[in-house]
C-alpha cells in the first residue's frame, strides 16, 4: 500500500469491484467514475435480458453499490451472504446480475413437501 496516494483512498465514490475495469478483466479495483460503471451494468442488463427473462431494473447509486457488494461476496472463497429486505426490494435481481457479471448460474430450491437433506441442490450460486 506504500506506492497509493492517500487522497485516492477517499475519493468519490466510495465503491470497489471486480468488473471497475470491465467484464472481462476480473480485478478488484477501485471504481472512479460513477457513469461509466452505471453504463456498464446497463449493458450487462441488456445482455442479461437477452438470453434470461427480462428484468426490469433501475440502476441508480444505492442498486449499484449493492451489486458490487453481492460480486464481492460471490467472488470471495467459500462467499455467501443473507439478504434480508422486504419484498420486490431487488435483493433477486440484483444478486442475479451479480452472478451474471460473473459468469455463474443462477438456480433456486423448489421447496416442497418431502423436502430433506438429501436434496443435491443446496446451492443457489454455482459455476457454469
Amino acid at each position: 500500500m506504500q506506492d497509493m496516494d492517500e487522497s485516492s483512498l477517499f475519493e468519490k465514490p466510495l465503491m470497489y469491484s471486480h468488473f471497475a475495469q470491465g467484464m472481462g478483466d476480473p480485478k478488484y479495483m477501485p471504481i472512479r467514475n460513477f457513469t461509466s460503471i452505471q453504463r456498464l451494468l446497463t449493458d450487462a442488463l441488456n445482455s442479461y435480458n437477452e438470453f434470461n427473462p427480462a428484468m426490469n431494473l433501475v440502476l441508480f447509486e444505492d442498486a449499484i453499490n449493492y451489486v458490487c457488494r453481492i460480486s464481492r461476496i460471490i467472488e470471495s472463497p467459500r462467499g455467501n451472504a443473507l439478504l434480508v429486505g422486504v419484498g420486490g426490494s431487488g435483493k433477486q435481481s440484483l444478486s442475479r446480475l451479480a452472478a451474471y457479471l460473473s459468469g455463474l448460474e443462477v438456480f433456486q430450491i423448489a421447496l416442497k413437501k418431502g423436502y430433506d437433506t438429501q436434496c443435491k441442490k443446496n446451492l443457489i450460486i454455482s459455476n457454469i
